[in-house]
């Protein structure tokens, strides 16, 4: 070949159009027993809310039934891309679970022995069917479905199991194995969901304690589970103002300047156990506090004599929320249950500070802010916090303005439809195909040259089996978004800000069987991934901390970044790997340490290494340019700042944190390092300890002019 003929090549690559990509549209099933719409109860709130934003690349649906005789076929639209499609279930299966409910005692099990009753119901079998054959990704939306269509799923299809609870579990709490029919039935249900979780691609759990429960009780594997929260519409209304919840109270005819006490729920047994607290203790000892409990939950209550209690019995979703809106706290006294209770979303997107057991509360990280209490199970700790609420109406509004907050960043269904639609066809794209052994992730904000600068060094990886995940939160999108590669690769422009959250997000869209974190100005050498693919044949090496290099030392105009000297104890995420398996059942990063991201990925690694062994690896080696201090982010005193989040990494890890303080010595040369350290110490209710007082007292001493 000429030097002529090499020449016109490289011309012709420099002036080719650039490939743009474009996601085809994936076909989505989504299979369970009852109606969306309307969506009433946890269970359709859920259904409607995860699947009617998807994205416009996705065409969901849905396939249901009635759990009650008497309705018809149904076919209509619930958005742009979500269709409901509900088949009445026969006489003869209706007469079937009528029979099966009294043989036990009365609980309601046409869900529950749907698995073995649905060949009553050949309508409803053809259409799941023939709606499996149509679709790339099948979704079970709770376990009764799958046996019924196990050998019509094709090895290619992505096959997702979206746990509303582990069914296992919470029917052993409801059903009584003494007797026969009960017994056999939590044999089912148990065998049902068994079946699923082991064929299932994705196992979508509600919250972190349902994924380690599935792990504990049916062994599955914690690499293909993903937390997928219940949520609330967020945005379809807003908190009202204090005059806004006084005229409320108005117009629902109530006096303006009573406390009220809100309580939401279904006869679901657990919410009939808090609603009996609540009339028969609660209200007992707060005469003083009106309680309204609404939904269907009031059906099976008995009163007598309780003035401050009101029971609305069911109520529509503009009565709920005019309800929520006449409210002053919310109570949320769950005893038992799994899954997570959506009702306490209503709660905060309502912004009322909610008063809750833990078992209320579970699956709700509040991500550092102070949107809800936890109390003990007891009636004491319940009314004393609401006796605090009521004194303080500054303490209501601070919590009610967070909690809504809360739920904005994390439970709104809008955002968390839109990125179970990226999981979704990000799985579909690869259906097939081997999983990546890698899964590249960047989180990003305002920086979209240096990220591309990142993307071309990740063109240049002698490992080819990894894809890319970009979490970017900057106000306009990057780009190079659109473009081909060369590897597989997923773009999320998120409206949410907050570096921690990020990665988080990042790891849930995650195909490969190892994370490998690294920051959008980083600069990944060529073997980076080669030769952290060696480590990680050794099973007992669960995570990798790669070495990380920078410049402008000894510069006070720069901020070098490097773990050399620091390996095995300052952990940095410009260059942190992890197996996903080990990511999921740590929970992630801990959402307390953003705003300002500082010390998460030192919280992760130090939780990372008490599961296995984290080698330092200098042959996994990421570039991270010193930052000028000239910007403003990166200036001495706004880096300071992060210091505060110090406090709660020593609250976490006390002895390592020491180890880590002596390390580094930010005391000794770092400005404002002390200043932000003790008011993060304040911020946490902590005390500072003696050897770090003993610290403050030398530095001081050392800093005082001798006479």
């Amino acid at each position: 070949m000429s030097w002529r003929d090499v020449a016109r090549r490289l011309v012709d690559a420099a002036t080719e159009k650039e490939t743009i990509s474009v996601r085809p549209t994936t076909r989505v099933a989504v299979l369970d027993m009852q109606p969306i719409d309307p969506p009433v109860g946890g269970g359709r709130l859920r259904l409607l809310g995860l699947y009617h934003s998807m994205g416009k690349n996705l065409q969901c649906r849905y396939i249901g039934s009635y759990d009650w005789p008497g309705e018809k076929f149904r076919c209509h639209s619930l958005g742009e891309t979500l269709e409901e499609i509900d088949v009445p279930l026969s006489h003869a299966h209706h007469a079937a679970a009528e029979g099966l409910k009294l043989k036990a005692k009365g609980k309601t099990v046409i869900d529950l022995s749907f698995s073995t009753l649905a060949h009553l119901s050949p309508q409803y079998l053809a259409e799941v069917r023939r709606a499996v054959l149509d679709a790339e990704v099948v979704v079970f939306s709770h376990p009764w479905v799958y046996p019924l269509v196990a050998d019509h799923v094709a090895h290619s299809q992505i096959v997702v199991y979206d746990s509303h609870n582990v069914e296992g579990y919470l029917r052993a709490q409801l059903l009584n194995e003494e007797n026969p029919p009960e017994a056999s039935l939590l044999r089912q249900v148990v065998t049902d969901e068994y079946a699923l979780g082991c064929r299932a691609d994705l196992i979508m759990a509600c919250s972190q304690e349902d994924l380690e429960r599935f792990n504990r009780i049916y062994e599955f594997d914690m690499g293909k589970m993903r937390v997928v929260p219940n949520g609330v519409m967020a945005f379809a209304s807003y908190p009202p103002t204090p005059d806004e919840r006084i005229d409320a109270k108005k117009e629902l005819q109530w006096k303006p300047e009573s406390f009220v006490g809100i309580f939401i729920g279904s006869s679901y047994g657990p919410n009939q156990d808090a609603a009996e607290f609540i009339v028969n203790e609660l209200a007992t000892a707060l005469p003083d506090v009106t309680f309204v409990i609404a939904g269907g939950v009031g059906g099976s209550l008995i009163v007598h004599n309780k003035p401050n209690v009101v029971i609305t019995g069911a109520v529509s979703e503009a009565q709920k929320l005019k309800l929520l809106r006449a409210g002053d706290i919310a109570v949320n006294p769950m005893f038992s249950g799994s899954g997570t209770n959506i009702k306490i979303f209503d709660f905060m997107a309502a912004g009322l500070p909610v008063v809750t057991t833990a078992t209320g509360a579970r699956g709700i990280n509040q991500g550092g802010r102070d949107a809800f209490r936890v109390v003990d199970e007891d009636v004491a700790s319940f009314a004393e916090m609401i006796r605090e609420m009521k004194r303080d109406p500054d303490l209501r509004l601070r919590m009610g303005k967070e909690a809504r907050i809360c739920v904005e960043e994390n439970y709104s269904w809008e955002r968390i439809s839109q990125i179970t639609g990226l999981l979704l066809s990000s799985r579909s794209d690869l259906a097939g195909q081997a999983k990546p052994l890698f899964s590249v992730i960047i989180p990003t904000y305002e920086r979209h040259d240096q990220l591309s600068r990142l993307v071309d060094c990740l063109k240049a990886q002698i490992e080819r089996d990894f894809e890319v995940i970009i979490i970017d939160q900057s106000s306009e999108s990057w780009n190079g978004r659109n473009r081909e590669h060369g590897f597989p690769f997923t773009y999320y422009h998120s409206p949410v800000k907050g570096a921690v959250r990020a990665r988080n997000t990042g790891a849930l869209l995650a195909q490969g069987e190892i994370i490998a974190f690294t920051d959008d100005d980083c600069m990944p050498e060529p073997f980076w991934l080669l030769n952290a693919r060696r480590y990680f044949e050794d099973q007992k090496n669960i995570g990798l901390e790669g070495q990380i290099t920078s410049d402008h030392f000894d510069d006070p105009e720069w901020r070098p970044v490097t773990n050399i000297g620091f390996e095995g104890l300052g952990f940095m995420t410009a260059n942190l790997m992890v197996r996903s398996s080990i990511f999921q059942a740590l929970g992630g990063f801990d959402l307390q340490f953003d705003r300002p991201h500082f010390r998460e990925d030192t919280d992760f690694g130090w939780r990372m290494q008490a599961l296995g062994r984290v080698p330092y690896a200098k042959d996994v080696k990421v570039f991270h340019p010193a930052q000028s201090r000239h910007h403003e982010r990166e200036s001495i005193d706004a880096r300071a700042r992060f210091f505060e989040k110090d406090a709660l990494l020593f609250k976490k890890h006390p002895e390592r944190y020491q180890e880590l303080f002596f390390a580094e010595r930010h005391f000794e040369h770092t400005e404002g390092f002390f200043e932000h350290l003790a008011r993060g110490f304040t911020l946490h209710d902590l005390e500072i300890p003696e050897w770090m007082k003993a610290v403050l007292r030398d530095q001081a001493e050392k800093l005082t002019p001798s006479k």
